[in-house]
Order: C-alpha cells, then structure tokens, then sequence
C-alpha cells in the first residue's frame, strides 16, 4: 500500500510481528475529550489496492480505556485519496469509569487498520430467495 505523508516527521503505520493490524501512529501529542466527536487527522493519504479495502478499527488496547470509533468502523475504499481521519469517542470503560478525557503522545497507538479483499457484486432483484434452516430468524435465533 502506498502511503502519502502530510506531516513532518511522519510515522509510518507498520505491522508488528506476524498482526492482522497494521498500526497507526498518532502524529502529536492528542487529548480524547469525553462525551464528544474527536475528529483526529491520521498524517497521511494512501492508495489501497484495488480489489481491497483498508478497515480501520480500535487496538485492543483502546478499548479497554474506552476508546471506540464513532462510526464502529472507518471504511477507506480504494478509490480515495485524502488524508485518513479518525473520528473517536470516549465511553465508559474498566480502567476510565469517570469517562474523563485521555490522553496520548505522539507516536502512541489507538488505532489499526486491516486491509481485506473486496467482492464486486451485482444486485438482482427477485421475488423469491433460497430457503436455509436458519430462514428468517434474527438476533440470537442461531442459539447460545
């Protein structure tokens, strides 16, 4: 994946050890306030891959302070060009149960992304669709 620098001293994402994710890096110092939209610009354009799609998600590591994205998950589909932005929440969590803001310095971690192949398909209306034994049984029907 080709990525476009947009700050001085730029951190490359990269992707530690045999990871699913690849790290991003906060380009400066940044406080996550509570109970807002925290709109924080990545540093950076890329060109994925056509075909893929790259998903960006919390670290594990975030979630555990609370940190969620906004959106559950940030999309960035191969035919964009701008600067890659994440907008995050502060919530509740186990070791942040006030909900107070947190912060991080640059160079820290609290998002990745994972890049996945993408399937182009076509939609086909129809009156009918096959029958399965799960048929229309939703949330929870599958069993515990």
């Amino acid at each position: 994946m080709k990525v476009k620098p947009l700050v001085s001293n730029f951190i490359p994402p990269e992707i530690k050890h045999d990871s699913a994710g690849m790290d991003i890096y906060f380009q400066e110092d940044t406080v996550l306030s509570a109970g807002r939209d925290n709109v924080v610009k990545l540093g950076f354009a890329a060109e994925v891959p056509h075909g893929f799609v790259a998903l960006l998600l919390p670290r594990s590591s975030a979630g555990i302070r609370g940190i969620a994205l906004r959106n559950t998950v940030g999309v960035i589909d191969s035919d964009y060009r701008g600067e890659w932005i994440a907008h995050l929440v502060v919530d509740e969590a186990e070791d942040n149960t006030s909900s107070t803001a947190i912060s991080y310095k640059r160079g820290e971690r609290a998002i990745q992304a994972i890049i996945v192949p993408v399937r182009y398909e076509t939609v086909e209306i129809t009156d009918e669709l096959s029958d399965t034994s799960r048929g229309q049984g939703g949330f929870g029907s599958t069993g515990k």
